[in-house]
């Protein structure tokens, strides 16, 4: 609000003299308060976008902290340790991460400080890469290394000017528990023939160079160097420059940390699913009665002898089951008996006898047989197996051995599912790539391949 002025109105002898005076005093007073709201405004938008862009140290801090988290996870994932370029790209990720924590720590702190410029536009940058970094490994993976050329870049603008030592790029590859004898890793940069001195560290061993020159630094580590702590899929590296700067050499000194992915001999199981048609038998019971009968003996006991032939010929193109015959009911008076002589599949053949009483005038013979068989017929059935379970190696394929065809049937695999050592599954179909593994089946034998695309 703008307070009242008090002023002594000059008297004209003219009246309009007088009023114009007036007038211009008015518009004058309307015009500063214009110019008052307007400046207010402009002030109050500046200062919004002021508070929207400010981030203080200890918040980036945390947020940064968050971010290394998120890309060690995504770097500690199985699937993810298979392709190298992710390890790659989120190891340099991280490293810019760690310069952008270092200079914070030694400029405004861990306090309610805001970044400053160059330090909000790096925080920024990287906060858009990590978000790029995910996006494209859940999505298209082949942007991995569209996204490490930004962070050479992002690398570069920062930090390029300055003739400390940059790392632009690692090549870390995975390291097999239990079976590689040593590791090999590279760093790809500038500057690098500055430091006085430049090593690596590793589970606190100290590990210089094999070869180095201005723009790469090679290592070689020995196996017994890299172990596996707690649960977790990596080992956390650095590499360490030394160097001097000004009139006075000052000493200088960076640690740049990198991750080594750890994969176990056996990344997990595997199962092979598939179908085979398979032949079953369908049954049906079936009962037969058999008779056989004779005349009285004559006046000196001859007795009268007869037989009954047993014939079978299965119906509607089935097959006799020839162990099935189950007897349920023998009568014979006087003698005689039954016996099969052929059972086949195709037919069963036998007999049944009955004699007369060996008395002079005997009472005629009489038997009966009564029994119960089974045939059958074949159908095709369409069954899912699964194999046995097996260990993926990441060195060896891993083979699942299918059986013979049957009938001139042969297996078909659906799929192979695979549940690695981190709780992840993964399924493998003949028909589709997969970026991870790759499966083959043997033309000849139908057995199946897997091999890990390390």
């Amino acid at each position: 609000m703008i307070k009242s002025i008090n002023f002594k109105l000059p008297i004209y002898k003219d009246k309009s003299t007088s009023l114009i005076f007036i007038i211009l005093i008015h518009n004058q007073l309307k015009l500063n308060i214009m110019k008052k709201n307007i400046l207010t405004l402009a002030f109050t938008l500046f200062t919004l976008s002021l508070s929207y862009a400010q981030i203080s140290g200890a918040t980036a801090l945390m947020a940064l902290d968050e971010l290394d988290k998120s890309i060690t996870s995504q770097i500690n994932s199985v699937d993810n340790l298979i392709t190298n370029s992710i390890g790659n790209t989120g190891n340099m990720i991280l490293s810019i991460s760690a310069r952008l924590k270092k200079d914070i720590n030694e400029t405004i702190g861990n306090t309610d400080k805001i970044l400053r410029e160059k330090q909000l536009g790096l925080y920024n940058q990287i906060l858009s890469l990590k978000d790029d970094f995910n996006k494209a490994i859940k999505e298209n993976i082949e942007n991995i290394d569209v996204i490490a050329t930004r962070v050479t870049q992002v690398i570069d603008d920062f930090f390029g000017k300055n003739r400390e030592p940059n790392i632009f790029k690692y090549n870390t590859g995975v390291f097999v528990l239990n079976y590689d004898k040593d590791y090999s890793f590279s760093a790809t940069g500038k500057n690098f023939d500055r430091p006085y001195e430049v090593f690596a560290k590793i589970n606190g061993n100290k590990i210089l160079p094999s070869t180095s020159n201005n723009t790469k630094l090679n290592f070689i580590i020995d196996s017994a160097f890299i172990k596996k702590n707690d649960d977790k899929n990596y080992i956390i590296g650095e590499i360490v420059f030394k160097w001097k700067i000004g009139l006075f050499k000052r000493k200088r000194e960076r640690r740049d940390k990198f991750i080594i992915p750890l994969t176990p001999l056996n990344i997990g199981t595997a199962q092979a699913f598939y179908e085979q048609e398979l032949p079953e038998k369908i049954f049906y019971t079936q009962q037969r009665t058999y008779n056989c009968s004779t005349g009285s003996s004559n006046w000196k006991g001859d007795q009268e002898r007869e037989s009954t032939a047993i014939n079978i010929l299965p119906v509607n193109g089935r097959s006799f089951d020839k162990n099935s015959i189950v007897i349920n009911n023998w009568y014979q008076r006087y003698g005689g008996g039954y016996r099969f002589t052929s059972k086949t599949e195709q037919q069963t053949i036998g007999r049944i006898s009955c004699k007369s009483d060996k008395k002079p005038y005997g009472g005629g013979g009489r038997s009966t047989l009564t029994f119960s068989y089974k045939e059958f017929e074949i159908k095709y059935e369409v069954n899912d197996l699964i194999t046995n379970t097996q260990n993926v190696s990441t060195v060896n394929p891993t083979l699942f051995k299918l059986p013979e065809p049957v009938d001139g049937k042969r297996p078909n695999v659906s799929f192979v599912k695979i549940k690695t050592f981190d709780n992840k599954e993964i399924i493998l179909t003949p028909n589709e790539q997969n970026k991870y593994f790759s499966l083959k089946i043997n033309p000849v034998t139908d057995d199946i391949s897997i091999n890990w695309k390390k």
